[in-house]
């Protein structure tokens, strides 16, 4: 039975759900309004039985016959005229001991009366006080009023009480069955008739597809969405963030209430937020998320008929991938600096070779001392003017990548840095980044291609200087060069090109430095990385 309920289609689910919610709310209604109109009846009754009893009270000679003991039997006559005028069951007069001087029926007049339940509360002969409600007597139901009956000096004499017969409303519903059943049956027609054009309208919106589709299809999308690598963000028209994987969350350091929120909000004004906002167009671009490269590709998303919903931002993690194509950018650069070293040291040895057999061992010996002690005297340079061996290294290994390019490398010489460096990592990040773009830049220069190094201190603040003899950076790209992705240059290994100049501005802001691009042959950057020198004591600043 629970599968048949299940199998059942949208409209007939809804279909008997309204017509139960209609029919309950029917009869309920229904009840409410019977049980209200019964007590508002009822009460109409006991204002008209008292409204009796009040008149009966006044008429004259009443109180007197009573007090009298009602000799000649006048209250009888009063009492049978007021209840044959007026449609009452009975008008009963007693005096102040409950005895009765007047009742429909004869036999019982000049006995107490009996009502049931008779509480003392509900007779004004013994409070004084006059009373309504609906009571069980020897006449049956009946509404009732009761006044007392005041002699000479206020005294108490006696009561009038007024019973008129009660209908039940449940009595007249019978007769109503008939309209009950036809309003009744309208209603669940015109509920069925709404229930099926509102179904037609809800698979309309759900593109025709039941429950259980739905059901299934969210739940493959949730599989989906958070068991892929990638990040997937969903954005409305208004550009507030309606999905996000936990991929995403995960990038992009989302806050737990980020659903519904515009996404300015929730980001900084950065080349993020503007590829993500669209405003950085195209496909593939590239991001940095702090030491991550992340792809970025914005994608809108319509309906069926064509209407705009919003958009689609995914990002890919081509951190370890750009790392490898970087490396092998540095392989393939190494290897054809280590060609071009071996056709010259094979060029040093045929003239060394040369030099022996012509019995010039002299020339042979100077030949071969002048060639090692320029390659010694450079290291041992740039060991006295920096200290740090790291930095160094990577000085050496640039000149001989520029040397194989035809690119003078050159550090300029000065008192050197007093103290020690710190962070090498950044400087070494900041200043391999300069000099590759500077190699780059002076290749592609007029004249003799020359790079140049400068180095200072300024307490524990370092100064780095890269000039080049290129053709110098574009006024209008000095801002866009720093851009994540911004490049001029092919890679030959097919890594992404455009990360170097980005990754040295990540690593300036985050020291809280500073960077800036002057002009004097080719282009000049320099570079303040604050905290990166430890001065020894005694050392001024």
């Amino acid at each position: 039975m629970r599968r048949a309920v299940r199998r059942r289609s949208l409209s007939a689910q809804v279909l008997v759900i309204q017509s139960a919610v209609l029919l309950v709310t029917f009869l309920a209604g229904l009840a409410m309004v019977v049980w209200y109109q019964e007590g508002q009846l009822d009460h109409s009754y006991e204002q008209r039985a008292l409204s009796v009893a009040e008149s009966v009270a006044v008429a004259p000679g009443l109180v007197q016959a009573v007090m009298r003991g009602d000799p000649h039997g006048v209250v009888q006559v009063i009492a049978s005229r007021v209840w044959h005028a007026t449609g009452a069951s009975f008008v009963v007069v007693t005096n102040r001991e409950g005895i009765r001087y007047s009742h429909p029926n004869p036999a019982l007049i000049g006995k107490p009366i009996s009502s049931d339940p008779e509480p003392a509360s509900s007779e004004p002969y013994r409070t004084g006080q006059p009373w309504v409600g609906i009571q069980d007597g020897t006449l049956g139901r009946t509404a009732r009023g009761k006044v007392p009956l005041f002699g000479p000096g206020h005294a108490l004499a006696g009561e009038v009480s007024v019973g008129i017969p009660v209908t039940r409303l449940q009595d007249n519903l019978v007769g109503e069955i008939p309209t009950i059943a036809g309003s009744a049956c309208g209603a669940l027609g015109l509920g069925a008739l709404l229930s099926l054009l509102f179904t037609r309208r809800l698979k309309r919106q759900t593109l025709g597809l039941e429950l259980d589709a739905i059901t299934g299809l969210f739940q493959e999308r949730e599989a989906m969405l958070h068991g892929i690598r990638e990040g997937v963000l969903g954005l409305d028209t208004h550009n507030r963030v309606r999905l996000a994987n936990d991929e995403a969350r995960s990038m992009l350091g989302l806050p737990p209430d980020h659903l519904g929120r515009p996404l300015t909000d929730l980001l900084p004004r950065d080349r993020l937020t503007d590829v993500i906002l669209g405003r950085v167009e195209g496909t593939d671009q590239v991001v940095l998320l702090g030491h991550r490269v992340v792809i970025a590709n914005r994608m809108p998303v319509h309906t069926e008929r064509g209407g705009h919903l919003g958009w689609v931002v995914t990002f890919h993690d081509r951190t370890e991938t750009e790392g490898l194509m970087r490396e092998l950018d540095a392989v393939l650069g190494l290897t054809e600096a280590l060609r071009a070293q071996s056709h010259e040291f094979s060029n040093r040895l045929h003239t060394l070779v040369g030099l022996v057999e012509l019995g010039r061992y002299e020339e042979a010996i100077s030949f071969v001392t002048a060639v090692s002690d320029a390659r010694n005297g450079l290291a041992q340079q740039l060991m006295g003017s920096l200290g740090d061996p790291m930095v160094v290294a990577l000085l050496l290994a640039k000149t001989s990548v520029a040397l194989e390019r035809g690119v003078t490398l050159r550090a300029e010489q000065g008192q050197g840095l007093q103290g020690q460096l710190t962070e090498v990592s950044d400087v070494l990040t900041v200043l391999g980044n300069l000099i590759d773009n500077a190699i780059d830049a002076a290749g592609a220069g007029p004249g003799e291609p020359w790079v140049e190094v400068a180095f200072a201190a300024s307490g524990t603040d370092l100064l780095l200087r890269v000039s080049d003899s290129g053709p110098g950076v574009p006024d209008a790209d000095r801002e866009t060069i720093f851009m994540d992705g911004w490049s001029t240059k092919a890679s030959r290994s097919g890594a992404r090109r455009g990360l170097g100049l980005a990754l040295v501005r990540q690593v300036v802001e985050r020291r809280g430095g500073f960077i800036e691009i002057g002009r004097r042959q080719g282009a000049v950057f320099s570079v303040l990385l604050p905290g990166c020198v430890r001065t020894d004591a005694g050392v001024p600043a």
